[in-house]
């Protein structure tokens, strides 16, 4: 039933938007059941608990099926977030229940996270604002948040705004360093490896070297014991000539 969703949805929701300092507001424009409160966003609990669970799966078809379901369920709360709103956002207690039965860092569809940033943006700013419910337990709320979901499928513009808790840059750009750190301590092992193969190969060759000293010293007394030999054989004719000759 495509999640008893809209069918002009695809428009609505995954439509390619420009990133911008200042929070994306989307208009629900169409109605349906979740928008009638006929079925309750509670109800996604389950289909969505289940669906996590399968994703994790090896075979391709469970992960397949668990993340259209994902994607689905994760299109609803966008929904029904929009929908909600009138010019302020929820409240981040709520928001957070929400946000955690969405179970964002599992959607890898850049148009929906996109779709949630802009969310939280403007939700920051109404918390950073005039009447704002500011606290540290709020702040941290956020930045879960921000933090679950997959801010690497986004371009690096859409960072440039104040709208989001200054963390989260910082966590970005780890996670960007990640894949260079691994190959450091790749790079690094190799090094290892090599010099070990290095010293390894520098005690053979000590082995021969010492091999071969031992042969050049055994060569030249070798030589000094043919030179005495061939002198005393030379001796030993010169005296048989000298005894024929007397």
């Amino acid at each position: 039933q495509n999640g008893f969703l809209p069918r002009d949805l695809q428009s609505t929701i995954e439509a390619s938007i420009d990133p911008q300092p200042e929070p994306i507001v989307k208009k629900v424009e169409s109605s349906c059941l979740w928008d009638e409160g006929l079925l309750p966003v509670e109800l996604l609990q389950r289909s969505l608990g289940e669906a996590a669970k399968k994703s994790r799966s090896s075979a391709a078809g469970a992960a397949a099926t668990a993340a259209a379901v994902l994607s689905l369920g994760q299109k609803v709360i966008l929904r029904h977030l929009w929908h909600r709103f009138s010019g302020r956002y929820i409240e981040i207690p709520e928001l957070r229940k929400l946000w955690e039965l969405a179970y964002w860092p599992l959607c890898e569809q850049r148009q929906l996270i996109h779709e949630a940033f802009e969310y939280l943006k403007g939700t920051y700013r109404q918390l950073q604002g005039p009447g704002g419910r500011w606290c540290p337990e709020h702040e941290e709320a956020m930045f879960e948040m921000f933090a679950a979901l997959d801010l690497a499928r986004l371009p690096s513009v859409a960072f440039s705004t104040p709208w989001m808790p200054p963390q989260v840059g910082a966590v970005r750009l780890w996670v960007q360093l990640a894949p260079v750190k691994d190959w450091q301590h790749d790079v690094k092992e190799e090094i290892a490896s090599e010099n070990v193969a290095v010293q390894a190969i520098k005690l053979e060759c000590t082995k021969l070297e010492n091999k071969l000293n031992i042969v050049e010293q055994r060569s030249i007394v070798n030589k000094s014991q043919i030179n005495d030999a061939v002198a005393s054989i030379n001796e030993f004719q010169r005296k048989k000539r000298e005894s024929r000759t007397t």
